[in-house]
């Protein structure tokens, strides 16, 4: 999903996998390369080999080997695609630390994960569980969260019996399910942390992220590839955020992008506080810096 990692449920991850498997399949696709078709094809002989043990990236590029192309670039995309594509390997889960990429290793899901879904209710699932968490939202969220085509959410959104449609200030239509939460506007929104490529930023159509990340603050946020932390006052970015610890010590950095209000400060400490703590449970000591 956008060909980076996501934790999801076991029982909902067939229907993710297949309603964010044309976007998964098209990421970076170079042209020339195999079909969707061709690459499940080599994708089953990728599931049999990680079904004995898990797999390394190394192992699996060694696997591949022979069917890969000269070209480096090509090459680079196959195996990306076999890992990331069609009915997508999971970590094996003592080696799934995010800060420990190269040491992943990759397995075949069990068979209660590969098993077939039918398309619309991948489709129906997947968008009320977006709706669920961003709404309300338009479809160009929706189709940059999961990379779902429009068709298919349109399609979807016709298909969803609760729905209610709404226009922001611009026109645009939004959609959110009728029993989901709409505080109203004057309501104060409570200090939060938010994480490298969170979805509370991602989760928005690029030319809307504006609801949640003042325009002022993106180059601040997202440069060269990267998502910083951020934390958010009000319910907007309001700054980024680091955190150290030791054994000994454990400290969270507030780098606001401008002067903070005390209530606010103060809100923030508090919020960094647990943070902190849940980050780093065997450290002596916690504290925040402001």
């Amino acid at each position: 999903m956008r060909a980076t990692l996501h934790l999801v449920s076991a029982r909902e991850y067939p229907a993710y996998d297949r309603a964010t498997l044309e976007g998964r399949f098209g990421a970076w696709r170079p042209p020339g390369a195999p079909t969707l078709a061709e690459l499940e094809k080599i994708h089953r002989r990728v599931l049999r080999f990680a079904s004995t043990a898990p797999r390394t990236r190394q192992e699996i590029e060694a696997f591949l080997a022979k069917d890969a192309p000269k070209d480096e670039r090509m090459r680079s995309w196959l195996l990306f695609a076999a890992i990331t594509s069609a009915n997508g390997l999971i970590w094996e889960s003592a080696g799934a630390h995010f800060e420990h990429r190269k040491l992943a290793r990759f397995k075949a899901p069990p068979a209660r994960l590969q098993r077939a879904v039918d398309d619309d209710a991948a489709y129906d699932l997947v968008i009320r569980r977006h709706l669920g968490a961003f709404g309300p939202a338009s479809v160009q969220d929706i189709s940059t969260w999961g990379k779902i085509k429009v068709p298919n959410i349109r399609a979807a959104l016709a298909r969803i019996k609760d729905i209610r449609r709404f226009r922001d200030e611009r026109g645009r239509e939004l959609f959110d399910l009728a029993k989901a939460p709409r505080p109203a506007a004057d309501t104060i929104a409570p200090a939060r942390f938010l994480a490298r490529f969170d979805a509370a930023i991602l989760g928005h159509d690029a030319a809307a992220r504006t609801r949640i990340l003042p325009a002022e603050y993106k180059r601040q946020v997202i440069f060269s590839a990267e998502v910083w932390t951020t934390f958010l006052v009000d319910g907007f970015v309001a700054g980024r955020w680091k955190i150290a610890g030791t054994p000994r010590q454990a400290v969270l950095e507030l780098l606001p992008f401008k002067r903070l209000a005390k209530s606010d400060k103060t809100a923030l400490v508090d919020e960094g506080e647990r943070l902190v703590r849940f980050y780093y449970p065997e450290s002596k000591t916690y504290g925040v810096r402001a």
